[in-house]
């Protein structure tokens, strides 16, 4: 590895004479700015360009340069190319484990590890010991390093996959159900003061409160969940059933269709948003009116024969429709009744299964880990039953740490927490009996 320089000692052959602009490697060296941290390739890097657009021709950069003029794809050279790669692995690592902090890349007493102290600790350079220098930083992102690290470690090996919350909300004004297992995106709806949207569910072990924004006039309410989604496309054990995207949509308009204010009743503020599993349901809902946005976790996809073949902990997840509100609401067997009884009773698309897949729920009910104390370990029972470690058991491997310590739902693992005696019990035995997929 190593900086590129087009004129060495001047600026008289940069692709702009007597500028800089684009004319060798970029690093943070002044005094009082953070220090650097990472880096990535910026010069001449093949990416997809717009068909037939060239963005700077003196620098190189677009459709016509490295492949043929049309085809889409070009080469670029600056910090547009270099920030989106490290951005695309963030991104990764958050939809691992979306509850992660950013976190500081070096860490102090206290600290807690995020996203920035994995990027740091898995680099190249760290992998053989490299320190940090002024110039190259940390080093050069290994993408897949830092998603093993995200993901954690049981009994010595890297974990499939991983659950998180499904955050609910309902918008009283815009007479909607919101899911997500984003934060962020939490957030963005709650502070929508038009639907009015609250949390619902329950509380979140380890999970108290959103993160926080020291300017926001809109106090946020409390993470709540009902239901408990599995964040990798990878299946935790060969013999349950495959799993599928939730995908996301949304869609606004006035309802009832057509009205216009100030009809009684006219609600201007609704909105819907969706979750779906299937292309077929994504292109129908699409010819509804409705938007395609993200994909929010994945459940395990519908299977026979039932029950023998619906994984250990979970339940059915339904969508259903109230047709008086134009919403779809997602809820778990267990609350089937309520959302039937309050309205939620259609088939989208119709005609269609209710039935999404299974998902987990709120449980957590390992024993006390003294006495009289508190029944669960702050590990949602779906959590352990995905990544291995005993849900009757507050310590899995009996080494004194707690599995909520070794591995939390709610951040970066710290530790195995099948690595001690007791560790050869662990369900994650039978997890990797069969090796990876």
């Amino acid at each position: 590895m190593a900086f590129w320089d087009e004129s060495p000692g001047s600026q008289t052959f940069c692709p702009t004479p007597g500028s800089e602009r684009e004319c060798g490697s970029n690093y943070t060296n002044n005094f009082g700015e953070p220090p650097q941290e990472l880096v990535a390739a910026a010069k001449s890097v093949f990416s997809t360009i717009y068909p037939g657009k060239d963005w700077a021709p003196t620098l190189e950069c677009g459709d016509s340069f490295g492949t043929p003029s049309g085809d889409g794809l070009g080469l670029c050279t600056g910090t547009s190319m270099s920030a989106p790669q490290i951005s695309g692995v963030v991104g990764i690592l958050r939809s691992i484990n979306p509850l992660a902090t950013t976190s500081k890349p070096v860490l102090g007493f206290g600290d807690v590890a995020g996203i920035r102290s994995v990027l740091a600790q898995t680099t190249f350079e760290a992998q053989i010991a490299q320190g940090w220098t002024p110039t190259f930083g940390h080093g050069r992102v290994d993408a897949a390093a830092a998603a093993r690290r995200m993901l954690g470690t049981v009994q010595g090996r890297t974990v499939k996959n991983r659950v998180t919350p499904l955050f609910r909300l309902y918008g009283a004004n815009a007479k909607d159900y919101a899911d997500t297992t984003s934060p962020q995106f939490a957030i963005a709806i709650a502070i929508n003061q038009a639907g009015a949207y609250q949390t619902q569910g329950s509380l979140i072990p380890g999970y108290d409160e959103f993160p926080p924004d020291p300017g926001a006039e809109t106090p946020l309410p409390t993470p709540r969940a009902a239901i408990y989604v599995l964040t990798t496309e990878y299946k935790p054990r060969p013999e349950w059933p495959a799993l599928v995207p939730l995908y996301q949509m949304d869609r606004s308009r006035n309802y009832p269709i057509g009205c216009t204010p100030p009809t009684p009743g006219c609600n201007t503020k609704n909105r819907d948003y969706i979750l779906v599993t299937t292309t077929a349901h994504i292109e129908q809902a699409y010819a509804d009116g409705y938007k395609l946005r993200t994909i929010q976790g994945y459940i395990y996809q519908p299977c026979t024969v039932e029950p023998a073949c619906i994984p250990p902990g979970t339940e059915k997840m339904y969508r259903a429709c109230k047709t008086a509100d134009d919403d779809c609401a997602t809820f778990l067997e267990s609350e089937r009744t309520t959302f039937e009884a309050a309205g939620y009773t259609a088939a989208y698309p119709s005609g269609s299964n209710k039935v999404l897949g299974y998902a987990y729920p709120y449980a957590d009910n390992d024993p006390p880990r003294f006495p009289g104390g508190p029944v669960g370990d702050g590990l949602v029972d779906g959590f352990e039953w995905v990544i291995g470690t005993k849900i009757d058991s507050w310590d899995s491997d009996g080494d004194g740490d707690g599995d909520v310590e070794e591995f939390p739902m709610v951040g970066v693992a710290v530790s195995d927490p099948c690595s001690g005696l007791g560790g050869y019990s662990c369900p994650a035995d039978v997890i990797f009996k069969n090796g990876f997929q």
